[in-house]
């Protein structure tokens, strides 16, 4: 294992890096606005995260310049018992279904100590957690619960499905219920660990003894600890369930049996302090094909949105929000690329030079990177003809939902982004040629049946271009054989808890 020293370098390069990385992306669209509206681009530099300047502990310019000063620090406070957590920079994330989640950031050198007691109290105890448990482990991912739960569904004409999502769930577990567990489960944890644990779990009193911070690895084991006794109890009763965190599903075609796990939710949720969110609990359904269940006293349904995924006793799709945010980003897209310069009467004519629009090609280019991620337009054509996909990590939306077996949604979306492209193409040409452009430009006249076979050559090297509309149903197609090949783990994002 890493020496302490080098866990805080590491996720201080990382921190610096994705900081880079946003920086890059922002003077990039500064460059391509600059470019599009023929002015000179903004000098104002990306501004940096406000944790930085909170203590110098979070700047991780400068803890990986005096990251062997923290350690020898933290190591000899260990050693004396008297290790106490700085104190966190706290800010607050909005849910997208109203209301905001608090999340507490720590500086790197106790986010380094945490990850580490994570990973040791995870290697050590993976076997005294459930198996349905899927959140926040190395062994098992999102992918997993989903083929899980769709290969059990698979095989049964109608299920009782019962879905619950905990309210404030880091923030509502009482501490002696919690040390409770640990007891329980007899987990293997040295002093200094249960020391590291309860240094953590002070940051996060307000005086009444519950709750841990949202925002460090160590917080992620506790969860998982607080919840096992309500697995153990699932697992006992032989119902189906799978849990993300404070996502749960039962489900089972015995009507008493999964009423039964709803009341020992209940009788944890007491027992714990935490409560169950009115808001986003669906309660006990009926999950059955589409217009196969007749009048019932309870709601019945065709699929369960679980993990921004929509799984029916079928198949499995993109869930609703997915969906909705891609096609939100892509309309962004198509507005910044074809109509916001037009619009303004801001146009740089010379981007139509030779009767071609490099504005549109721009719009192209930042489509794949959106569905294929790091793999070009030929990469992916070739990929999907072939039977064999190389073992490379692969990205982009489509890569996030390698679980999706409804070809049909993809083929939609392919059709919707044909649509709104030809129907900003054709406002384009229209407030362009009103401005005083002359002449033909590909592809303003081009038909939405032929935009997806598009080709041109260079005006320059006279190399043939590569214009067709990003394809997601073919980026699908990759991506099945990808992980038929080589699992899910090829789409997995890489590992980075907090």
């Amino acid at each position: 294992m890493e020496d302490f020293a080098t866990t805080m370098r590491n996720i201080a390069q990382t921190r610096i890096r994705r900081f880079e990385r946003a920086a890059k992306r922002h003077y990039d669209e500064s460059k391509r606005e600059a470019r599009r509206a023929n002015i000179d681009p903004p000098k104002s530099p990306y501004p940096k995260p406000t944790a930085w300047s909170f203590r110098n502990d979070f700047n991780p310019f400068i803890v990986r310049s005096r990251a062997d000063v923290y350690a020898h620090g933290i190591s000899k406070s260990l050693k004396d018992k008297k290790y106490k957590v700085g104190d966190p920079y706290i800010f607050e994330v909005k849910k997208p279904q109203g209301g905001s989640r608090r999340i507490t950031s720590f500086g790197i050198p106790d986010e380094a100590l945490s990850r580490r007691t994570y990973r040791s109290l995870m290697s050590k105890n993976i076997g005294a957690l459930s198996g349905r448990s899927y959140a926040y482990r190395a062994d098992i991912n999102v992918f997993d619960a989903i083929t899980y739960i769709s290969s059990e569904w698979r095989d049964h004409p109608r299920l009782f499905v019962a879905e619950f999502d905990l309210q404030d769930y880091f923030g509502s577990v009482k501490h002696q219920y919690l040390f409770q567990q640990m007891q329980v489960l007899k987990l293997r944890m040295t002093p200094r660990e249960r020391l590291i644990i309860e240094a953590f779990l002070r940051t996060a009193d307000t005086g009444q003894s519950k709750g841990f911070p949202q925002g460090t690895s160590i917080s992620l084991f506790l969860s998982g600890v607080a919840l096992s006794p309500l697995d153990r109890s699932l697992e006992r009763l032989n119902v189906g369930f799978a849990r993300f965190s404070d996502d749960i599903l039962l489900w089972g075609a015995d009507y008493s049996a999964v009423r039964t796990g709803s009341d020992m939710l209940f009788e944890w949720s007491n027992d714990s302090g935490v409560g169950i969110s009115t808001f986003k609990s669906r309660g006990l359904q009926i999950l059955s094909p589409k217009g196969s269940v007749g009048r019932s006293e309870i709601r019945d349904v065709d699929s369960v949105d679980f993990l921004s995924h929509r799984i029916s006793l079928r198949g499995v799709r993109l869930a609703k929000r997915p969906e909705r945010n891609i096609r939100q980003r892509c309309s962004e897209l198509i507005y910044a690329n074809l109509l916001r310069q037009p619009l303004a009467g801001t146009q740089d004519f010379g981007r139509l030079k030779n009767g071609l629009d490099r504005d549109y090609l721009t719009l192209l280019s930042q489509l794949r990177r959106l569905f294929y991620g790091g793999l070009s337009e030929p990469q992916v054509y070739r990929f999907s003809r072939s039977g064999y996909v190389p073992l490379n990590h692969l990205t982009g939306f489509v890569a996030r939902h390698p679980v999706v077996t409804e070809v049909d949604d993809w083929r939609a979306l392919d059709k919707w982004l044909r649509r709104q492209i030809w129907l900003a193409l054709r406002r384009r040409a229209l407030l362009l040629r009103k401005a005083g452009h002359e002449g033909p430009c590909i592809p303003w006249d081009t038909p939405v049946h032929m935009l997806s076979s598009q080709v041109s050559h260079s005006t320059r090297s006279f190399a043939l271009l590569n214009m067709r509309i990003p394809s997601t149903a073919r980026m699908a197609r990759v991506v099945l054989k990808a992980t038929d090949l080589h699992g899910t783990r090829v789409t997995e994002r890489p590992r980075g808890i907090y």
